[in-house]
């Protein structure tokens, strides 16, 4: 028995409690998301590696970040954007760079000036605010690697959490 484990519980040795198993990392994403008119606006960015596709910015997490701080600084690297996380709001196992990867979406929006990106070196090429419709629209001519019912869902989850945030 391990006496770390909480009282009436045991862990049991082998790979399922050996938190560095080769398993799933967690990776993040940020769903930014800014007001146009009466619709929202989401950030895309337009990679060319290891596939060409226009997704939101995000990578894996690092060792002791929790996903708040994990998705701010890979917005910040990727973007060159402060943003606000309002929290999880939808998540998706996925195979990138040769890895199996949880992906974590958080609800964002930027901090500052929403068009004050700056890509990194040797990162995406290009970026642009999608409205829904051509983010999915983009997703079923697959030149995202989302599924176009996963925007749908996500873009949903987002409002949602920025209600109960703000509510």
């Amino acid at each position: 028995m391990d006496p770390t484990a909480p009282e009436g519980c045991s862990l049991s040795a082998g790979p399922a409690a050996d938190p560095q198993a080769p398993y799933v990392r967690v990776a993040v994403v940020g769903l930014i998301c800014r007001p146009d008119g009466d619709e929202l606006r989401w950030l895309l960015l337009h990679r060319t590696q290891p596939f060409e596709a226009w997704d939101p910015p995000g990578g894996r997490m690092e060792a002791g970040e929790d996903l708040t701080a994990a998705v701010t600084r890979e917005i910040q690297e990727e973007t060159g954007l402060a943003v606000e996380v309002a929290g999880p709001c939808y998540a998706f196992l996925t195979f990138y760079k040769g890895e199996r990867l949880l992906a974590v979406s958080m609800a964002c929006r930027a901090a500052g000036d929403p068009d004050a990106i700056r890509l990194e070196e040797d990162g995406p090429e290009e970026w642009l605010w999608a409205t829904g419709a051509e983010w999915q629209e983009s997703a079923s001519k697959g030149l995202s690697s989302w599924d176009p019912a996963d925007v749908k869902k996500a873009m949903r989850a987002v409002a949602a959490v920025w209600e109960a945030t703000e509510g």
